[in-house]
């Protein structure tokens, strides 16, 4: 839990620290192996994957924990989502582009605490770390 608290104090300072940037649309960046530091520390890390139910529930898998909200459906899940509009959010797809495009939504939907995971569930894979699937 101390670990997150600094990492939120670093994310929101505006400090270049590695693994860890603020982009132009209001939410940060980090590279899988901080989104991985960051899940494990605290419970109260929320995950979104935006990717497809298909792809969700597919052979790459997704992250534990993750709650599945399709980008080309989230404006319609945002109902859904709001009760996580204060806590962090960490939001990942298949590459950079669907997950980038989903944090900026979020962030202009009002949520305070957006990270985006560099790479996506690609770069998250590339780097070792697990998933789970339906199967």
């Amino acid at each position: 839990m101390k670990r997150l608290v600094v990492l939120t104090l670093i994310l929101f300072a505006g400090c270049r620290t590695v693994g860890i940037s603020m982009t132009s649309g209001g939410y940060a960046e980090v590279a899988p192996t901080v989104a991985s530091e960051m899940i494990s520390d605290t419970s109260q890390v929320v995950v979104i994957d935006v990717r497809s139910a298909a792809a969700y529930d597919g052979p790459e898998g997704h992250i534990a924990g993750a709650l599945n909200a399709p980008f080309d459906s989230i404006e319609k899940q945002l109902p859904e989502l709001l009760p996580y509009q204060n806590q962090t959010v960490l939001v990942y797809g298949e590459s950079s582009t669907d997950g980038s495009l989903a944090a900026k939504l979020l962030t202009v939907a009002g949520f305070r605490n957006v990270v985006h995971v560099e790479g996506g569930i690609e770069a998250w894979i590339a780097h070792g770390y697990r998933t789970v699937n339906a199967r």
